[in-house]
Parts: structure tokens; sequence; C-alpha cells
């Protein structure tokens, strides 16, 4: 039984995957906005929802696993640049914006540094986490006050009015989330029997399986040849990683904080090879599976 819910998992998150992209870029020309801002906002974030209910469980369980939810973080942020970028990129390579990449760049470095500080302080409390849910609102009103040109998409299937594609959309992200809460809970009974530590668990399972909508939205973005879409949605899913779910994590309950540092030195120099992915302005097909044999090799080294 747990092998069928793991394989309707799967089918809910490209199902919902392919509706999420679809009714996304469609929406945005019906609203001029940019592919890049649906990219960070609605699909970063809307991606993102799976790593913020995992955390927050993890954060108000009884007792509280703070492994698993900063590990949850960390492991999302590096799952999503070397294996789901790097996915991505051997699909189809990803031209990247650098005019608007300064301006998302400065945010996920203040991410790093952030949660850097977060970790050394050693705990974090509801007045850091609203400091961290301020952050990244002034995020959304910096892109949405600097958007650009929008270029015409030739791959949109969908013409609906604007309201019934935001309702696509939202169908789209729920299907993608309830896929996702599938896949880990199925998966981790199943690993709860070779007895993994909540640390390594939280690094690994969990953060590979909420990060399993971005992987969907951004391989079907790949396939569109949407390269907006692609690197915007795994922009938007790591600053949210951190200002969103670590703040949200902080409001919820005063949780200390575990050192993670090797993993989270691991993350400062993936995130330092997405900035350098940025001013470079694309990334190759070679090095999107150098960025998957550096994945597998995290991996095995954690295990």
């Amino acid at each position: 039984m747990a092998y069928l819910l793991f394989v309707l998992g799967l089918v809910l998150l490209v199902g919902g995957g392919e509706l999420l992209v679809q009714s996304g870029i469609a929406l945005a020309n019906k609203l001029r906005l940019p592919p890049l801002i649906i990219g960070i906002v609605l699909m970063g974030v809307g991606t993102s929802l799976p790593e913020l209910s995992a955390s927050l469980s993890a954060t108000l369980s009884n007792p509280p696993a703070p492994g698993i939810a900063f590990g949850n973080v960390i492991g999302s942020n590096i799952s999503n640049v070397l294996f789901i970028l790097g996915l991505a990129a051997l699909i189809h390579p990803i031209q990247i914006n650098r005019e608007n990449f300064r301006r998302d760049g400065l945010f996920i470095l203040l991410s790093v540094i952030m949660l850097g500080i977060i970790m050394a302080f050693g705990h974090i409390d509801s007045i850091i986490g609203i400091f961290l849910l301020l952050f990244i609102a002034g995020y959304f009103v910096i892109c949405y006050d600097k958007q650009e040109e929008l270029t015409t998409n030739n791959h949109v299937k969908l013409k609906h009015p604007a309201w019934r594609l935001a309702i696509f959309s939202a169908i789209g992200i729920a299907l993608i989330v309830f896929g996702a809460d599938l896949l880990v809970d199925t998966a981790s009974k199943i690993a709860d029997t070779f007895g993994i530590s909540k640390s390594v668990m939280g690094l690994t399972l969990i953060a590979f399986g909420t990060s399993l909508p971005e992987v969907t939205v951004s391989t079907v973005a790949a396939l569109h040849r949407q390269s907006a879409i692609a690197f915007g949605n795994v922009v938007g899913s790591n600053i949210a990683n951190v200002f969103l779910i670590v703040g949200a994590m902080g409001v919820a309950r005063t949780t200390e904080v575990p050192k993670l540092w090797d993993s989270f030195w691991i993350m400062a120099a993936v995130t330092a090879l997405l900035l350098i992915c940025g001013i470079i302005g694309k990334i190759p097909r070679w090095l999107g599976a150098s960025f998957l044999i550096a994945y597998c090799a995290y991996v095995y080294l954690l295990f």
C-alpha cells in the first residue's frame, strides 16, 4: 500500500506542476506580469508550502524536532540548486537575466547570512521570526515594483479569464502540496525501518521530499523552455525557505537551533555557485550535470 501511495503522490506532483506552470504563465500574460515574478512569488513560495508544513510540524511537535525542521530548510536549499537547477539545466540550458538577479542575488546572500547568525545565536524566537517575515514581505514589494517587460510565451495553452487561471494555479499548488505530503509520509514510514537519525532525515529524505514540487515545476518549465520560471522557482523557494519558513517557526515557538554547521557551509558554498551563475548569466548543460553529480556526492557523504 505504501508503494501505491508513493506512486499516487508522484502522479499528483506531475499533474499539479503542469497545471501550475501553464496557468501561472497564462496569468502572467493576463496581468502583464513578467514570468520571473510568477516564478518567484507564486511558484517559489507556493511550492515551498511542503517545507513550511514539515518544518512547522517538527517545531510544534512534542517534543520538538529542530533537527528535522532546520535540516529540512538547509537540505532543501542545497537540493534546490544542485538537484533541481542541475536537472532543469540538463534538460535545457538556463538563461538568467543578470539585471534582475542583482536584486534576487542580494536577498539570497542575505538569507544565508541571516541563517548563519541565527545558528550562531543558538535559538529563534518570535522577535526574530517577525523580523524575517517582514524581510520577505519587503522582498515581494521590491519584486513587484521592479518588474521587467513581459516576453510573450508561445507555449501557453490555457485561454481563460484571470480569475479562473488563479483558481487553476491554486489547484495546481494544492495538488503538488498534497502529493508531496503523501510522498514524504510514505517514504518516512519506509525509511524509519532503517533507523535514520532526525538530522540526516531532515537534510536528505524530508528535504528532498518537500522539494519535489520545485523539482516538478522547474522540470516542466525547462521542458517548455521557460528559463525564467525554472530559475525563479528555485530563487523564490530558497529565499522563502529562510525568511518565510524559519520566520514562521520562530513565531510559532521559541526553538533551539541545532548546530548543523557542516551542511550550512555546504549550503553557503552552493549559494556562492548560484551567485556566480547569476553573474555569468547562464547555467549550461555541462554545469547542470556537475550540479547533479555534486548532489549525489553530498547525499553519499551524509550517509
